[in-house]
């Protein structure tokens, strides 16, 4: 595992430097750290750390669905009603009637789809193995925040006219597709607040006065969650200022509960009054359209990219296109003439076109199974609960942001999201944990 960790911390604090690179650099990057990282902790993994994962199986199926599900969608099928149309039509113009039909109309991007989250499951299992350790999981809570931070950072400049001009690549970036990043980076500066706090109010047992230590981190968390929430106001997310106060919420109840002993009533008032601020959320985000049209949800002026993603939606069937097959559905569905290439409005729409909405709701599911698995060990966690209630706040923020935009498909932010979930499962369970 001493290979593993610092491999892990390059990762993350290599992360930023993702808006100057390309893409495809970055994903054959953690293809080959993830598997040195997964190798590295297996060889190394004691027989407590065998135990604790043992103790996730409950999440086996959670990760065994989507890869099961991505082939089903690239292996030949005998049923037609379940496969394309594409490949009926495609065998009649070929001539070739023993074309293979399939769910998916481009199979090899549905296969680099899955091997992309074969190693986003690889990275989360690693981190989980690595994070086991208090020391590890301290230090790779500041270097995600860290580098979330200076994303945010990188996509606030780049709304700086000033800024944008000296340095083209931070102009000729995207900042709406880093918003998730910035969202991670405040909930991740809250919970270092916390650790500090939490570390100092321990410390021999006794009340300390303020120390400089204690003053500076939390001056420079402070400083991240500031950074982060005007690189919100600069791009005019006014919503994402609601969800993150959404995941503040949640912080602060796991702080409460766990001040107040986790007495019964209470906690169910908290949790009332958590339950009342998301559905408050959830219906400004609906607006006054149908709950069940996923286009209501979306923030966005690109009418061509909305425009397609409807017409897909109708046609689409409850298998899907095709992981990773977005690219080449919005050319069958957009205008002619429209030669840009054209993007999903949101995640949730991506996904409900490419995988399916059966999909998508069991995808959901599990989303809100590590939110209540996070938020239950929070609880029961001791003076390390800043871990777990920091994912359960950013998995359910991020769940309800891929309602919104497209920026979890970035990989960097899949990269630190997957980190984020594997550091909240590792300290999800311990020795104060009831889980």
């Amino acid at each position: 595992m001493s290979i593993a960790f610092p491999l892990l911390i390059a990762l993350l604090v290599a992360t930023p430097a993702a808006l100057f690179i390309s893409y495809i650099f970055i994903q054959h990057t953690l293809y080959l750290l993830a598997a040195i990282m997964l190798a590295s902790v297996a060889i190394a993994a004691s027989p407590a750390d065998i135990t604790a994962a043992a103790a996730l199986r409950r999440f086996a199926w959670a990760a065994l669905f989507p890869i099961l599900w991505m082939l089903l969608q690239i292996v030949p099928l005998p049923i037609a009603s379940l496969t394309s149309p594409i490949w009926p039509t495609a065998a009649v113009a070929l001539n070739d009637p023993s074309l293979a039909s399939r769910i998916s109309i481009d199979p090899g991007s549905t296969l680099r789809s899955l091997t992309w989250y074969l190693a986003l499951l690889s990275l989360t299992i690693s981190t989980i193995l690595i994070a086991r350790d208090r020391k590890r999981a301290e230090i790779l809570l500041l270097a995600l925040t860290g580098a979330a931070t200076f994303i945010a950072l990188e996509s606030l400049a780049g709304q700086i006219e000033l800024l944008a001009t000296a340095v083209p690549d931070i102009g000729r970036s995207n900042g709406h597709s880093f918003a998730v990043v910035a969202v991670i980076a405040a909930l991740g500066n809250s919970a270092t607040i916390a650790m500090a706090i939490e570390r100092h109010s321990n410390r021999a047992g006794a009340v300390l006065p303020l120390s400089t230590p204690l003053l500076l981190r939390m001056a420079l968390g402070i400083t991240g969650i500031v950074v982060s929430l005007a690189s919100f106001a600069a791009l005019g997310q006014g919503l994402l200022l609601e969800l993150t106060g959404l995941g503040f919420a949640i912080m602060l109840f796991v702080a409460t509960v766990r001040r107040l002993g986790f007495r019964p009533w209470p906690s169910a008032i908290l949790a009332a009054v958590l339950i009342a601020m998301a559905t408050v959320t959830t219906l400004s985000l609906a607006r006054s359209t149908p709950f069940v049209d996923l286009l209501g949800f979306v923030r966005s002026d690109d009418q061509a990219s909305l425009a397609v993603a409807r017409r897909a939606m109708s046609d689409s069937s409850w298998t899907g296109s095709g992981v990773g097959t977005f690219a080449r559905v919005a050319r069958i569905y957009q205008d002619y003439g429209v030669g840009s290439t054209l993007t999903a409005p949101s995640t949730a729409v991506l996904v409900a076109i490419e995988w399916g909405r059966a999909a998508m709701l069991i995808l959901a599911g599990f989303t809100l199974q590590l939110f209540l698995f996070a938020l239950r060990g929070a609880v029961g966690r001791g003076r390390d609960s800043f871990f777990a209630s920091a994912t359960a706040a950013i998995v359910v923020v991020a769940l309800c942001d891929s309602f919104v935009d497209v920026s979890m498909l970035n990989p960097t932010a899949q990269i630190i999201l997957a980190a984020v979930i594997g550091l909240g499962l590792a300290q999800s369970t311990g020795r104060t944990s009831s889980i």
